[in-house]
């Protein structure tokens, strides 16, 4: 699984449609310190936003806001293996959403139920790939 997740021409495949998620730059392979670029499309709204790997590894990968809509952001994904050879992802995002006009629009709430339905989609993607490939 880590493996597709590192390819980050996998990223809009396993996110939700309705943001349109558009890579526009980044490296093949996350890595420390690399820089992705990318483009979504939200309430209507087209936004370019550019995050830092800051931590990558086998297990965990996290991401940071260094340009974007929000004051910040930041996502940590772990994964964890199980003793039946199966494996736990877990996404954790912390963010502060943004100020001025775009904060009536884009609130905590409204933030938090577009993270619940995108990792939905997410988590039933990879399940998909996962189950097709055997990986």
């Amino acid at each position: 699984m880590r493996q597709y997740l590192g390819a980050t021409a996998n990223i809009p495949s396993i996110s939700d449609p309705e943001l349109e998620l558009e890579v526009i730059d980044a490296p093949e392979q996350v890595a420390s310190d690399a820089i992705i670029e990318f483009r979504i499309t939200a309430y209507g709204f087209k936004q370019r936003m550019k995050h830092r790997y800051v931590e990558v590894g086998e297990m965990e990968i996290v991401a940071e806001q260094v340009e974007g809509p929000t004051r910040t952001w930041v996502h940590r994904q772990s994964i964890a293996a199980n003793d039946d050879g199966t494996c736990l992802l877990t996404d954790h995002v912390e963010f502060e959403p943004p100020g001025g006009m775009m904060g009536f629009v884009l609130t905590e709430a409204s933030i938090r139920e577009s993270l619940d339905d995108g990792m939905q989609f997410r988590y039933e993607a990879l399940r998909g790939f996962l189950e097709t490939t055997g990986d």
